[in-house]
């Protein structure tokens, strides 16, 4: 019979969420690590922990239609460069078990709202050169599974709400 391990706590994930969000896009990141060469193996995990950043954000132009799935296309969207920051913390495979922890930073991922041309009567441009545009990364989920001793799949869940200042 396998033993069954203890539940891999994960830190970052939202305590509340928007209510009704306008402006928003939900994305799942699923990921295999390994754990770097010169960290010890895995006995079991501890804990994930995840910190979403918007590294950057730019404007395109979109056509005004009705997309494949049936949202109204504005003829903008807001493309963000999005970065996690990620912290596994882990019991080693040694005799004496000490605590390890690995750190991650390079998930880049590239995610987009459809917004308006406009926000009362200001274009969408000034408000983003205006740093206006406020984007907030909602973790709603971090699933976590160690594969062997040097392997762990997980999959975040992020809710991307965008609103603006004016």
């Amino acid at each position: 019979m396998e033993e069954k391990k203890e539940p891999i706590s994960t830190l970052g994930v939202a305590s509340e969420l928007p209510e009704k969000p306008m402006y928003f896009t939900e994305i799942s990141i699923p990921e295999i690590i390994k754990i770097p060469p010169q960290k010890p193996d895995i006995e079991q995990v501890i804990s994930i922990m995840v910190e979403p950043e918007i590294v950057s954000m730019r404007l395109a132009d979109t056509p005004c239609a009705k997309s494949f799935e049936g949202q109204l296309l504005s003829g903008k969207k807001l493309i963000m460069e999005l970065k996690l920051k990620e912290k596994v913390s882990y019991v080693a495979d040694e005799t004496t078990q000490p605590a390890h922890a690995a750190h991650y930073e390079d998930v880049m991922q590239s995610v987009f709202v459809i917004v308006p041309k406009y926000v009362n009567n200001i274009p969408i441009e000034r408000l983003l050169k205006a740093n206006k545009i406020i984007v907030t990364p909602y973790i709603e989920d971090i699933y976590a599974e160690q594969k062997d001793n040097r392997t762990i799949f997980k999959n975040i869940t992020l809710l991307i709400d965008v609103t603006f200042a004016c």
